[in-house]
């Protein structure tokens, strides 16, 4: 439901006849001709979705261009670092390295095993492109990046559009969700992206009810990172609901098969990796084992989390530290307060689980933490109903000192303190 009290399910359709870009016809009733003609004229003349993905990417060449001016002066010029090698460092060494050998690289290298930690979507879609001329492996991955963080920004401003009807709201939803804490990774050779995209289309797929379309969407997030569990948690409490409506309904199969279907089709892409895994292992929860003893990563309950925020706030701990943990706690925060906008309950879940699986896990990769939480897109929610009533003038300002902020940040903890993002 909306806050007008609207089922959200139905609202595209429940408002006036649509605009190709979204906004509700602009026929006027009260003021006539001349006032409609105006009330045209004041309209921004792009589609929403294309205006949320020139926002996303001017706040991604200022992060870039953040990026390459630290990487020249100071602490950052002492590292040696270019930009390039910046955009590849970390898990995208790893991710091009599948795309380019496999599972079976490399020899004599990392132990085998660790290289099953990295999901095959990624490297597969990189590999895909890589064989155009003068497109290397590492371009492929930056094509692959760019392609995807600009299909979420679509996807991101339409899912606002569907849940709020407010073409603002929207598109500060799109910018606060690219200026988050850890969204350098979208500049990066890295799966983030492509799972926001895949994950953004799904719950607009979802919000329409165009079941086998969000199916297909979550089965393909399933091959790309573990985080597919949240939407796959999604898509089942969705199905569920429209199933029992259906059947209490008394309407036939032919009418409630789909959702039905969607939720058999969701698992599949995650289980068929996990499953590849644990033959190639020999271990039953094989990727369990190998991000346990080669990446250090198990489900602890939050016990490492807690104990770590605990010597933030109590303790005299490392600057690095004291930032995760900040983004960490305000991510609770935000996820409270997200759970006050009427919509549907199963958009809830899909960012009640995110966040819990982030806070779940081992602390020792506590710098990538930031990193998981960047598919929780709604917890910017409340933030751009907040920010939506300030005047232009007001917010391009704010946003670009946030994206200027989130720039340092992302590359300060990688450079500066070390931390694999």
């Amino acid at each position: 439901m909306s806050r007008s009290g609207v089922n959200l399910d139905t609202a595209a359709s429940s408002k006036a006849p649509a605009r190709p870009d979204g906004d509700p016809d602009d026929r006027d009733t009260a003021g006539g001709p001349e006032t409609s003609r105006w009330s045209r004229l004041a309209r921004p003349p792009l589609p929403l979705p294309l205006v949320g993905a020139l926002i996303y990417a001017g706040i991604r060449a200022l992060n870039v261009a953040v990026a390459a001016f630290l990487l020249q002066h100071g602490a950052y010029r002492e590292r040696g670092w270019s930009v390039l090698r910046w955009m590849r460092s970390s898990d995208g060494g790893h991710y091009w390295a599948i795309a380019a050998h496999g599972y079976t690289y490399p020899p004599g290298g990392l132990d085998h095993a660790s290289v099953f930690s990295w999901f095959p979507g990624y490297p597969a879609a990189i590999d895909s492109i890589a064989w155009l001329p003068w497109v290397t492996i590492i371009g492929a991955g930056l094509i692959v990046t760019a392609v995807a963080g600009l299909a979420a920004a679509c996807g991101l401003a339409t899912l606002g559009m569907r849940l709020t009807g407010d073409r603002r709201i929207s598109l500060l939803l799109v910018a606060i969700w690219a200026v988050a804490p850890a969204s350098t990774v979208l500049d990066m050779v890295y799966a983030e992206a492509l799972f926001c995209a895949l994950a953004s289309w799904a719950l607009v797929a979802l919000v329409d009810r165009r079941w086998l379309t969000a199916a297909g969407l979550t089965l393909v997030a399933g091959t790309v990172r573990s985080t597919a569990l949240a939407l796959i948690a999604t898509l089942g409490i969705a199905a569920l609901f429209a199933v029992i409506g259906a059947i209490r309904a008394r309407q036939p199969f032919g009418t409630w098969w789909r959702p039905l279907a969607a939720a058999a089709l969701a698992p599949l892409g995650l289980i068929g990796y996990l499953t590849y895994v644990a033959l190639a292992t020999h271990r039953l929860a094989g990727w369990f084992w190998v991000e346990k003893h080669t990446c250090h990563m198990v489900f602890d309950w939050g016990v490492s989390t807690a104990r770590l925020t605990k010597g933030v706030l109590l303790g005299d701990p490392p600057v690095a530290n004291v930032l995760a943990v900040a983004i960490l706690l305000a991510a609770v925060f935000l996820m409270f307060w997200s759970l006050t906008e009427r919509i549907p309950v199963y958009l809830h879940v899909y960012t009640v689980v995110i966040v819990l699986m982030t806070l779940s896990t081992s602390a020792n990769w506590i710098s990538s933490k930031p990193r998981f939480l960047l598919p929780a897109v709604l917890l910017a929610l409340p933030l751009a109903r907040l920010l939506a009533p300030l005047r232009t003038s007001v917010l391009v300002p704010l946003i670009v000192s946030l994206a200027l902020a989130s720039g340092w940040l992302g590359l300060y903890l990688e450079v500066i303190a070390r931390w694999a993002p």
